[in-house]
């Protein structure tokens, strides 16, 4: 009985040691440990909104595979704002969204930002989106504050 419980134990112990090992090897391995504190403040700052990291807003800038939307003022997007994002103020969501519905609508994704964490805007841009009914729409929480300081570039005008 102590002999077999022990070998049971030892099993256990190997089984999970190699399923470790495996899962660090793979490209598509589990993540062991989240960034808990990340997803907590991404998900306080949206109200549970879906929301994206600076990586993820890197890798479909690069790829093109969804459309940015800036919440932010006109003034502010012409400032300066994420190349290829178009405008689409929060505060003239009305009047403008009409104009840019097609393209929201036929988007595979739409990211909204706006200045960064402090900034509500794009909260309020994708609660806007979602009910009239564009899919798939998430928040980039980190804004133009965290692109431009990662150093991503910034392309000014309209």
């Amino acid at each position: 009985m102590k002999r077999s419980l022990l070998q049971s134990i030892g099993i256990i112990i190997i089984s999970g040691a190699l399923g470790i090992a495996v899962n660090a090897f793979r490209a598509e391995g589990i993540p062991l440990m989240e960034r808990w504190q990340e997803k907590v403040l991404n998900e306080q700052l949206t109200g549970g909104l879906p929301a994206v990291s600076l990586k993820q807003v890197k890798e479909v800038y690069k790829s093109g595979d969804a459309l940015l939307v800036d919440a932010r003022d006109p003034e502010f997007f012409e400032q300066g704002h994420i190349p290829g994002a178009v405008s689409l103020p929060v505060r003239d969501f009305d009047s403008v969204f009409p104009r840019l519905e097609e393209q929201l609508r036929a988007a595979p994704r739409v990211i909204t930002y706006c200045d960064g964490a402090s900034c509500e805007m794009s909260v309020e841009l994708t609660e806007k989106l979602l009910f009239a009914g564009v899919d798939w729409v998430e928040i980039f929480t980190g804004g133009m504050q965290q692109w431009q300081g990662a150093g991503q570039p910034i392309e000014e005008g309209r």
